[in-house]
């Protein structure tokens, strides 16, 4: 994993970003899960996987559509972020919803296949994508079992994404910011990792979001409860400190009350 994301450490940048991620999600990215979800086509009944479910952005989503007689499975490798999760389910009063800490490059076949396995945004965490998307279509049923992978696509969060790369390369020396989101942000890369799987009939859809910047501070959120937060880690909290006073004046002369971001959604049928 080290050699494929350069060096970026999924669990432990997730299990220290847990609450803030869970904060920011809300407003600025949780819609990528329930978007995936509505792609899905779900019915009463069904059983579903979905991996790494993070804080359980999708899982109530996904309560909802199976109805009291489906089925959801929800995996995460970080500890907190599950732990968030029990409790968001706990809190609905849902009984359908079971959640777990897995590796989701590590799942055994159940005797019964999943109706649907969604992976939102967790894709590009493993060094072999193609591998991992192989075995999520031997998690799903033949004769229409669906698998969803959603990611970022070549916009994100912009202008701001471009801002935090500049700050950081004047405020240090030969510190790169690691994004294994980029590894799949344009719709061919994406492909690819579907053909090198085996699934050459995928359907791949594309959205561009505008989000609301209500003030300086919101992209700073953004940065703590996302992947970027490793880099604010590595580069320590002097350093960190200029970055986000870099940004947030360029919010501030700039006038960026929004934020684009592109995103992309595989949805694969097993026949």
């Amino acid at each position: 994993m080290v050699e494929a994301l350069g060096g970026f450490d999924p669990k432990a940048t997730y299990d220290d970003a847990s609450r803030d991620y869970e904060d920011a999600s809300r407003q600025f990215w949780q819609y990528l899960s329930t978007r995936a979800v509505d792609r899905l086509g779900l019915r009463a009944g069904e059983r579903v996987l979905d991996v790494p479910c993070g804080t359980g952005a999708s899982l109530l989503a996904i309560s909802a559509s199976v109805g009291p007689t489906g089925r959801v499975i929800g995996l995460d490798y970080a500890d907190q972020m599950v732990a968030i999760a029990r409790d968001k389910i706990r809190a609905s009063g849902v009984t359908n919803v079971e959640v777990g800490v897995g590796d989701m490059t590590a799942i055994e076949p159940p005797r019964q296949r999943f109706d649907a396995v969604v992976c939102v945004l967790g894709v590009f965490f493993v060094d072999d994508m193609s591998a991992l998307v192989r075995s999520f279509m031997e998690l799903v049923r033949r004769g229409g079992g669906r698998l969803a992978v959603s990611v970022f696509g070549e916009h994100f969060f912009d202008p701001m994404r471009d801002v935090f790369v500049g700050a950081v390369g004047e405020v240090t020396a030969g510190v790169d910011v690691v994004e294994p989101w980029r590894r799949v942000d344009d719709e061919d890369a994406l492909r690819a990792v579907f053909q090198e799987a085996g699934v050459d009939d995928v359907r791949i859809e594309t959205d561009d979001d505008r989000i609301a910047l209500a003030s300086p501070d919101d992209w700073w959120r953004i940065v703590m409860g996302s992947g970027l937060r490793a880099t604010v880690a590595r580069i320590g909290k002097p350093a960190a400190a200029l970055v986000r006073a870099r940004c947030e004046e360029y919010v501030r002369d700039h006038h960026i009350t929004e934020l684009v971001t592109r995103s992309r959604c595989a949805i694969a049928v097993r026949v």
